[in-house]
């Protein structure tokens, strides 16, 4: 894909997101909640290693993946090297919290009934001690903001947040965040509150950690495999 492709891409992701919490027809998904930032649980903190840019692609959750959803927005990564991308990703003053990122990865699927959706993205960095900072700033001043409700995510990754809160008039959203080692993840997830269409509570907590293995696997040198269960 071109840079132009991604770019465009990663608005959409970027404008999906924030959607959730910010308009009125958002959809939206159960509420989560944040461990904010124990630099505990899984996903190795040391020595962990910076991924190249055809790994971020292949961290990225495919159909496969995904049983039960499809595929909205295709994979795509590419280069954190322009100040467009560095303001999709780090919205705050001077862009804080992308110094010394590398490469940005992003997809979305949406449930198989259509009335459900989630969203994967990721920045990598040089090493472990740029996306521990990052991680901090990135939280602060861009995505703790996307909710009003924190919840717990679990062990997942060496450190994690969650913000969750009403979207539209039956919907609930999340959007969690996750460091492991060299990178710094964020999921969204949007659903009905209605009972027959809403989502398993914890159904972001499973996209998390789904996530954070793939993630993992790659820092390992393995191929990146996990996969959730059907919902």
């Amino acid at each position: 894909m071109s840079s132009t492709g991604a770019a465009r891409s990663t608005r959409r992701t970027w404008t999906g997101v924030m959607a959730v919490r910010a308009t009125a027809a958002a959809c939206a998904t159960l509420l989560l909640a944040a461990c904010g930032g124990a630099d505990a649980g899984s996903g190795g903190d040391t020595k962990a290693a910076w991924l190249a840019e055809d790994q971020v692609k292949a961290v990225l959750p495919d159909q496969a993946a995904m049983p039960g959803w499809q595929v909205t927005e295709r994979p795509t990564s590419g280069s954190m090297d322009t100040k467009m991308m560095e303001s999709q990703f780090c919205p705050g003053a001077g862009t804080q919290g992308c110094e010394r990122s590398r490469f940005f990865g992003s997809t979305a699927f949406r449930r198989d009934d259509g009335k459900a959706e989630a969203r994967f993205w990721l920045l990598t960095y040089q090493d472990e001690l740029d996306a521990k900072a990052a991680y901090e700033v990135l939280w602060r001043d861009a995505w703790h903001k996307s909710g009003t409700e924190n919840v717990d995510l679990g062990t997942v990754g060496r450190q994690r947040a969650a913000s969750a809160g009403p979207a539209g008039r039956h919907g609930e959203a999340v959007t969690g965040q996750i460091r492991v080692g060299t990178a710094i993840l964020w999921i969204g997830a949007s659903g009905s509150t209605v009972a027959a269409d809403r989502l398993d509570k914890d159904f972001p907590k499973h996209i998390a950690a789904l996530f954070a293995k793939r993630v993992q696997q790659a820092q390992n040198g393995e191929k990146p495999s996990a996969a959730i269960p059907g919902h």
